[in-house]
């Protein structure tokens, strides 16, 4: 079973940045000093500069995507996101400090015992002045973080705060690449015009723009991967193979690579192309764990457990585990499988099991097989005929009475289902008595022995013996659940009467008489989660009040209150002038709300119940006023 990375979907932030030559904050203890020594030397914009106007990249995730920005993958796509000549990019380590320069054909990587050696490196290159020394930070670390934060900014660094709220480059013009500043201007390249395509739902035009970017820089044909890969389109495989060969730096491609492979079943190919990776990313758990399942497909199965191992070692995770449960029972260590599929269960959180099952079944081994039904009693699926038909092929085999008495165990399961209470919005207050119109949601327990089986919870509605609805709603849950809440689905009362409410969940049921009265005004605008406030922003109604057998009275006779209590406060000439057309012509605002009727206020109401945004945040007079007024222009 191979773990896949969730694809971004769209993003477009803007974040951190770069120049024509730029040199980026170092990660460190004394990260921004040294950066901005290197800046000094190189006549290159404060890096400071650059913690507030460095991009993010276009799809969410940005640098960690990639396996971060301090890497030969980062260095290399923030040269290709800011447009600048170079980018110089580093971290300090244990063992010195290691630097990154990327450049338009490459990036260069390099670990130097001391910043001095790190400069004549630079001399080397072409870049550094020869003969120069590096010059000496004279800031300290604390006043280089603050700048970069944006505390107390001198003029060249709130252009940058300016430039990031719109408002022009400023001092900026000529100092940072165009590329950059066109950015934060609103004038995006076609990568991350792309995925803005994407995040405004036009998919044509972004597969098409993706297309486009096929044959471009690094971060153009990353972009055009991610994004035939998030809308499914089948040249994904054949670009995440270029996307490798044209940047073997970048991590990403080999992990995209490998899923290519997995897809084709070319195992061998998926495990070269993890191995790259690793070489890139030693430490991440994610190439480790799918790396076990490329030796499992290979054939190889002591590294299998190996690689998986040492997933599990990185990040506990349920494929890892899984895939380490079916390695061992293939070897027939009962023990081992054991104890892996126990973890497994424990940290699956009901996405993984389905996969693990379907490996076990394409196994013919005797373990395979018992751990088949162990899954499948573990997360509440039909075990018995799986442990029959293990006793039935190995009658002899040592894990004989485990099975049997798994048997005897099944035998003995419960399934109850309790119904909580039964809500006009899930997760409130019980809404009983109903009226005719509203959606019942019924809120319930269900628990089982020894664990939850897996059903479709089920609502369905009797009036006189015959079925006027019924409702389904599929269940996930994590391995192991004994017990459970949920909302099962909801049904609708057409009209006043009686009905029978019957909740199912496999032979679990519960049956519920109802006694439904006639619709109320009160209960629909709560079930719409509106809450009629007066002027000064009191309640008119508390929840019990508006669900109770009173709501519409107290509603009618509060909001009258409320409109009568506000004329006084109804003085200008558009509010005292006659209204001239509508229902209400001849009459004035003012004098609507000194008297009001009933039928008025229920005309408004309703009104509301048909547009929610009448009435929404303001209060009820308001509301009432605007709707008034709004009735003379046909709204």
């Amino acid at each position: 079973m191979v773990t896949l990375r969730r694809l971004p979907a769209l993003l477009l932030i803007l974040g951190l940045g770069l120049a024509q030559g730029l040199v980026l904050p170092f990660e460190g203890r004394e990260g921004f000093r040294l950066a901005q020594a290197f800046a000094e030397g190189l006549k290159a914009p404060p890096p400071t500069l650059l913690a507030l106007l460095l991009p993010n990249l276009p799809w969410q995730g940005s640098y960690d995507l990639v396996g971060g920005l301090y890497t030969k993958a980062g260095a290399r796509l923030a040269q290709a996101a800011t447009g600048a000549d170079w980018v110089l990019l580093g971290r300090e380590e244990e063992r010195g400090l290691r630097l990154f320069l990327a450049r338009k054909d490459g990036v260069k990587e390099g670990l130097f015992a001391t910043p001095g050696l790190a400069w004549l490196w630079l001399q080397k290159e072409g870049l550094a002045p020869k003969w120069a020394p590096l010059p000496s930070p004279t800031q300290s670390e604390e006043a280089l973080r603050a700048l970069a934060q944006g505390q107390n900014p001198d003029p060249l660094h709130q252009s940058a705060l300016d430039l990031k709220e719109g408002r022009g480059a400023g001092l900026l013009e000529g100092l940072l690449p165009q590329k950059l500043l066109l950015l934060w201007q609103g004038k995006l390249s076609p990568p991350y015009q792309a995925f803005s395509l994407l995040s405004q739902g036009k998919r044509e035009e972004a597969l098409k723009e993706a297309g486009n970017l096929l044959l471009g820089d690094v971060l153009e044909r990353t972009a055009a991967h991610l994004l035939l890969r998030t809308l499914e389109d089948e040249r994904w495989k054949e670009s995440a193979r270029t996307l490798a060969q044209a940047f073997p730096e970048l991590p990403l491609a080999w992990e995209e690579v490998s899923f290519a492979a997995f897809a084709e079943g070319k195992g061998e190919e998926a495990k070269e192309a993890l191995l790259k990776a690793l070489k890139l990313r030693p430490d991440y758990w994610l190439y480790w764990t799918n790396l076990g399942w490329a030796y499992y497909l290979t054939g190889d199965l002591p590294r299998a457990i190996l690689a998986s191992k040492r997933a599990v070692e990185l990040m506990p995770n349920a494929t890892a585990y899984y895939n380490l449960g079916l390695f061992k029972a293939i070897y027939g260590d009962f023990l081992g499988a054991k104890a892996a599929y126990d973890r497994a269960l424990r940290l699956d959180e009901g996405e993984d099991f389905p996969e693990a099952l379907k490996d076990l079944e394409e196994r013919q081994e005797p373990l395979t097989l018992y751990f088949r039904a162990y899954l499948s009693e573990r997360v509440g699926l039909p075990a018995k005929e799986i442990y029959q038909a293990f006793l039935k092929a190995y009658p002899k085999h040592p894990l004989t009475p485990r099975a049997k008495r798994a048997l005897e165990n099944l035998g003995e399961e419960t399934l109850s289902l309790e119904v909580r209470k039964l809500s006009l919005i899930p997760g409130d207050l019980d809404a009983r008595p109903f009226r005719a119109s509203e959606a019942v949601f019924p809120e319930v327990r269900l628990s089982g022995t020894p664990y939850l089986p897996r059903h479709q919870l089920e609502t369905l509605l009797y009036k006189e013996g015959a079925l006027l609805a019924q409702e389904k709603k599929p269940l996930g849950f994590p391995p192991l659940t004994a017990a459970l809440e949920e909302v099962a689905p909801a049904v609708s009362l057409p009209e006043p009467g009686r009905y029978v409410l019957e909740v199912r969940y496999g032979q679990a049921q519960a049956l519920i008489p109802l006694e439904v009265g006639p619709e109320s005004l009160a209960r629909k605008l709560y079930a719409l989660g509106l809450e009629v406030r007066d002027l000064d922003g009191t309640l008119l109604l508390n929840p019990k009040e508006a669900l109770g057998s009173d709501g519409d009275r107290l509603l009618l006779e509060r909001t009258l209150e409320a409109l009568r209590q506000a004329a006084p406060l109804a003085t200008s000439a558009r509010l005292t002038a006659p209204l001239p057309r509508g229902p209400y012509a001849g009459k004035s605002v003012q004098e609507l709300l000194r008297d009001p009727t009933p039928e008025l206020v229920r005309a408004f109401y309703q009104a509301v119940l048909e547009a929610p945004e009448l009435l929404g945040e303001s209060d009820v007079v308001n509301a009432f006023v605007e709707w008034l007024l709004g009735l003379q222009d046909g709204q």
